[in-house]
């Protein structure tokens, strides 16, 4: 059984203990993707946590908000963070159309 495997497995497991996962799971459905698109991307839930840490860090930046260095960065291919930030970025449009008046 590979690393990745036994990491779902136990993810899985836990899952099961608090619907966590569940609910993750809904939200990558409503953004019109999956939790195997992400770890087919990213490799692990710990690189997309980095790297949306890094995307919180830019947007904060930008916004010229002073920022602290995160301790684990994300280095990545940018096709794939173009990719994730329009899915994200998609989402956060139609979450402020249903919710506008």
């Amino acid at each position: 059984m590979s690393t990745i495997e036994r990491r779902l497995n136990k993810l899985e497991e836990i899952r099961n203990r608090n619907d966590v996962g569940d609910e993750v799971d809904k939200l990558f459905e409503k953004m019109g993707t999956s939790r195997a698109a992400m770890l087919a991307d990213f490799g692990s839930l710990w690189k997309f946590r980095d790297w949306l840490v890094a995307r919180s860090a830019a947007a904060d930046h930008q916004a010229g908000v002073p920022i602290a260095a995160h301790p684990r960065q994300w280095q990545g291919d940018c096709a794939i963070s173009a990719k994730w930030d329009a899915i994200l970025d998609h989402a956060d449009a139609l979450q402020s159309a249903a919710s506008a008046p």
